[in-house]
């Protein structure tokens, strides 16, 4: 079966009368972390993160109370709450080497330098 089924053609009859459906994934689910520029993690928008550290100059580590090494990472420079405008910049995360529940995410400005921004993350798994 090709990538663009239909689902409702996933339900088709079976010679024998009956209706076979297809396994479905298990649900994903995710953590997250706001990050301050300063490395401070703010607990009231983050889930299941359990530390922040700013490692140097751009240079985070985020560790979360599970196993992140599966899931899909997202990152954006972004400001903690919902007032004021953010710096622009760019940001990128991976797997923080050695750990297994940590990622490393470096933040930039607009020219490519490191620059300490604050941030968002989310792992789904």
């Amino acid at each position: 079966m090709s990538n663009d089924t239909p689902t409702e053609a996933l339900n088709v009859p079976a010679e024998d009368g009956s209706t076979a459906v297809a396994d479905a994934p298990a649900p994903a689910d995710a953590v997250r972390a706001v990050v301050q520029a300063n490395g401070v993690l703010v607990p009231a928008q983050s889930l299941g993160a359990t530390s922040s550290t700013r490692l140097s100059l751009g240079t985070y580590q985020v560790c979360f109370n599970v196993v992140v090494t599966r899931g899909t990472y997202l990152a954006t420079v972004g400001l903690p709450g919902n007032i004021g405008t953010p710096p622009t910049g760019e940001i990128t995360v991976t797997g923080r080497a050695g750990t297994n529940n940590c990622l490393f995410l470096q933040t930039f400005n607009s020219a490519g330098a490191l620059a300490d921004r604050s941030f968002h993350v989310v792992v789904v798994r």
